[in-house]
């Protein structure tokens, strides 16, 4: 595989990082509006709400790119069910602990706790598919976990239910990893990203739905958001930064090795503290900042495998 490597390219897992990052904190600025906050299960409404306009997104980008026959015709392609799989993980389980932990602990702490993502992922891939660590992503790991346990006493001693919101951004992270093993494992097929991302919106949509339908009975918010005009606006700014995000990222994949598309990517943690202190006014420590480093860090050293270190150097020689 010949690696690509311009400034384009590298920038494009940059920006996917930066807009990632500036939709957190954006997702943050809506779970501020208080009337909102009163609803008990907002956090999923919004997460649903996001992946609905996402794939409406989405949905515009593909009839623009004249890609209309490929709409119709993942529906008879059964290799697509992977991606439909990899959604849930990612959508419905991933976004909704995302969301919910962003409610309990703040974007910063949220950021920089699911960014482990890479690493859980290894480390499923390493159980499942029996995909060798090096020593290399030991350290990896064992510097993340150290950072997040860190971060973790940090929230519960500052934030009212800080071990909740530590809890529900580590299962964020499992489920993220868990969508990058089974999602990579359906690119490998041969579906084109915006495709897959398209398959995954729309799944993912679908299943929040279902979920709510079954276990809420009902869309609470959804009336109030859409009756504020700086609230609507502000949910379709944030879906339209999060599908940007995606589509840079997937980008920074085609063009570049996933490995460091994957290291562009996890910056959103830094971005999303400093985006938040900016926009939100969330105060930035010097605590977080280096367990903020040091997740990112540990995260894509573990999913480092140096034989595409190896590779890489020889593409890029």
């Amino acid at each position: 595989m010949k690696v690509n490597n311009n400034i384009p390219a590298n920038f494009y897992g940059l920006l996917s990082g930066i807009f990632w990052g500036l939709s957190g904190v954006l997702l943050a600025l809506l779970l501020k509006n208080h009337t909102l906050s009163s609803y008990f299960m907002i956090p999923i409404i919004i997460a649903f709400m996001n992946d609905l306009i996402s794939f409406g997104y989405m949905t515009f980008f593909l009839v623009y790119k004249k890609k209309h026959k490929e709409i119709f015709s993942i529906f008879k392609d059964k290799k697509n069910l992977i991606i439909v799989l990899a959604a849930i993980f990612g959508g419905p389980i991933g976004m909704s602990f995302y969301i919910l932990a962003i409610k309990y602990i703040g974007i910063g702490y949220t950021a920089t706790i699911s960014a482990l993502y890479p690493a859980v992922g290894a480390l499923i891939s390493f159980i499942i598919l029996k995909d060798r660590i090096h020593y290399i992503g030991l350290f990896g790991l064992l510097l993340a976990i150290v950072c997040t346990m860190i971060l973790g006493y940090s929230a519960s001693t500052q934030i009212v239910s800080g071990w909740i919101g530590f809890l529900f951004a580590f299962l964020c992270a499992l489920g993220w990893g868990s969508e990058v093993v089974i999602s990579s494992y359906g690119m490998n097929k041969n579906i084109p990203s915006d495709i897959a991302y398209f398959i995954r919106q729309l799944s993912s949509s679908l299943g929040y739905f279902i979920l709510i339908i079954v276990f809420i009975h009902s869309f609470p918010g959804v009336a109030y958001i859409f009756s504020d005009v700086k609230l609507s606006t502000l949910l379709f700014i944030t879906s339209l930064a999060a599908t940007v995000s995606y589509l840079f990222y997937y980008r920074a994949i085609e063009k570049l090795l996933p490995i460091r598309a994957m290291a562009l990517n996890i910056t959103y943690s830094v971005w999303a503290v400093i985006f938040a202190y900016l926009i939100i006014d969330e105060p930035i420590s010097i605590n977080l900042l280096l367990t903020c480093v040091g997740v990112s860090l540990g995260s894509f050293l573990t999913a480092v495998n140096p034989r595409d270190i190896k590779k890489l150097r020889l593409d890029l020689k």
